[in-house]
């Protein structure tokens, strides 16, 4: 059985009158068409599973907090938090449920994990919904193709193993974090894979946008592992080398104005390991920059 938890948004006031920031404006989803629709996945379990340091659950709700009192006066709403078990397959098809609602009413999920096994979820709602050829974008430090139990480790490999009309970018490998074996099978299966030096030195970024054109839907997902250790410490595998506050907003930035693009997850947010909560700041502010892109769409 889905249980979904809701969020009770907080923030500074200014103007009590006066509704200019995110914990005034939003509201609780009810089906509304064409909105944008926060939608959190409370589980770790496939962290727990990939044998990482737990802690992703709570990502969701410290998120969320940290966007409380940022200004925004556009539509917004929330659907709450699926809250995961040790039954991660039935979690995940229970996240894919919601946002196949969500979808179906021509709204716009922003889903915030979570471990990064959230993705699975993700991708079932999106393929409830969207049947034509479906890209995947993916700004991660590692391939997630792992052939075992599915975990926070496997989302990607279940997906290509299953679904012909999938195609798989991903964007900010670290080449210390991947094995030969991860490798090899990303090139068995066609994935389009970057590393950050090739994001960084070159016009990879601008060559996936223009490929991106040609998909029915784009669905996109952020693990923050990807992102420098020094702003994103909070993650169970974190990056010396990985993007910086800059690099992933500006990324973030031309990604978002995709036209095809149909929803956008942040996940391995684990307040337990953060420092200062920069991780969980850092990702609210990703999702805020977010917002702002697809506010005009």
């Amino acid at each position: 059985m889905n249980r979904t938890e809701k969020f009770n948004y907080s923030g500074r006031t200014d103007d009590a009158s006066v509704h200019e920031r995110v914990h005034q404006i939003i509201k609780e989803y009810g089906g509304e068409q064409g909105v944008h629709v926060i939608t959190g996945f409370s589980s770790d379990e496939g962290v727990r599973r990939n044998k990482g340091t737990q802690g992703a659950a709570e990502g969701p709700f410290k998120v969320r907090e940290k966007m409380g009192s940022y200004a925004f006066t556009g539509e917004l709403y929330d659907a709450g938090t699926v809250i995961g078990t040790e039954d991660l397959e039935g979690s995940q098809q229970n996240l894919g449920n919601v946002l196949a609602e969500i979808y179906n009413n021509g709204s716009f999920p922003l889903i915030i994990g979570g471990g990064h096994e959230t993705f699975y979820g993700h991708y079932l709602g999106a393929r409830q919904v969207f049947s034509g050829k479906i890209a995947i974008v993916n700004f991660d430090a590692h391939f997630d193709l792992r052939n075992e139990r599915p975990s926070s480790g496997t989302m990607f490999y279940q997906i290509l193993s299953q679904d012909k009309k999938a195609d798989y970018y991903c964007l900010g490998l670290q080449p210390q974090g991947n094995t030969k074996t991860l490798y090899d099978t990303a090139d068995e299966f066609g994935v389009k894979y970057y590393s950050i030096d090739e994001i960084r030195e070159t016009d990879a970024a601008e060559e996936i946008l223009e490929a991106l054109k040609g998909y029915d839907a784009v669905v996109m997902t952020l693990c923050m592992d990807s992102l420098q250790q020094s702003i994103a410490p909070g993650v169970s595998a974190p990056s010396p080398n990985g993007y910086t506050a800059a690099e992933i907003h500006n990324l973030i930035k031309r990604f978002a104005a995709l036209p095809n693009l149909k929803s956008f997850d942040i996940s391995e947010v684990s307040p337990p390991l953060d420092e200062n909560d920069r991780t969980s700041a850092m990702a609210a502010s990703i999702l805020y920059k977010f917002l702002t892109v697809r506010q005009s769409y």
